[in-house]
């Protein structure tokens, strides 16, 4: 069931973005200790299926020393890995092209980028350039992540002010999530609204988030710290082997990844509950879903129900 640990070391940042869904910032206070981060990296690599470890905050790079140690403890162990960054680090190239490849050592295969116009608040496209360019120059590979509103251009901003750095790098954009601090700050006109909720399917993959709370979450979702029944536990007090019964001992969780989350839609109409006919992500559709305790409390003889079904058919392999 489990494929990919992501790690989210801090809520410390050099940048204070309008839409972060953890609300993180300079004067965040939160990081992840190298030993107990080394320690979750060691139960991964004996945990059959997680192939590989993702780091991202917060911004690791203001934790270098760290990552890079973390980094090159699960190398050991053969995990695949990559890192998510602002870029900020790209204002001295000589230093981040030494980064770069102390990174690649350590290694790290690939670096993500955040960049947007809230991004570019902090960080100069300049210094975003270098550090894509250093990324290259050091044999890594590099995809860049654009968070877009309905009054945006993003994606096509990035892509001009990018090159030459872009060439041979993935781009992807996506629509900003009313979660975190974009609640407070991004109208609810600007959120993109595209995805028809009755497609909606959990794309939990098989990636397990360690949260700079120390707490585990079902999935790497933005949503994720805001949807009780995806907490796992605390790290200190769960082993990552124990994971997959916790996360298939719940009812909710269980026929949530058995049938999708149209079962739950298919029910809240059916029980007058009301939930938009598109969101923003097949994630936004399980936020609504999830947070609404009085339609879980209502329907719970239902999945009780249905789970034991589900349950017997696995074991009898019926599908």
């Amino acid at each position: 069931m489990l494929t990919k640990l992501a790690i989210v070391m801090t809520n410390k940042c050099s940048a204070a973005c309008d839409m972060c869904c953890f609300a993180c910032s300079p004067q965040g206070k939160l990081t992840l200790d190298t030993e107990f981060m080394k320690d979750v990296i060691r139960q991964a690599s004996e945990t059959k299926g997680i192939q590989s470890v993702g780091f991202t905050g917060g911004e690791p790079f203001l934790f270098f020393e760290q990552l890079k140690e973390c980094c090159a403890y699960a190398k050991s162990f053969g995990l695949r890995l990559t890192v998510n960054t602002n870029g900020f680090w790209g204002n001295n190239e000589e230093r981040a092209l030494n980064m770069c490849k102390e990174l690649k050592k350590a290694g790290v295969e690939l670096i993500s980028f955040s960049a947007d116009r809230y991004h570019q608040e902090y960080v100069p496209v300049e210094d975003l350039k270098t550090a894509m360019r250093v990324t290259h120059q050091a044999g890594l590979l590099l995809d860049i992540s654009v968070m877009e509103t309905a009054d945006s251009d993003d994606i096509v901003q990035m892509t001009e002010a990018l090159r030459p750095e872009i060439y041979q790098s993935l781009i992807a954009s996506h629509p900003l999530l009313p979660v975190g601090k974009a609640l407070e700050t991004i109208s609810s006109e600007n959120i993109v609204s595209y995805f028809e909720t009755k497609n909606a399917k959990c794309s939990f993959g098989g990636m397990i988030q360690l949260n700079f709370d120390g707490n585990y979450y079902l999935c790497c979702s933005q949503f994720s710290r805001d949807i009780p029944r995806i907490n796992l536990g605390n790290a200190k007090g769960v082993k990552l082997a124990e994971l997959e019964k916790k996360i298939a001992s719940d009812d909710y969780r269980y026929v949530m990844l058995r049938n999708g989350l149209v079962w739950y839609l298919d029910l809240a109409k059916e029980l007058g509950f009301r939930i938009p006919e598109y969101c923003c992500s097949a994630c936004h559709v399980c936020y609504y879903v999830f947070r609404n305790q009085e339609f879980l409390d209502m329907i719970e003889d239902k999945v009780k129900e249905e789970a034991g079904k589900l349950r017997v058919q696995h074991l009898l392999n019926l599908n």
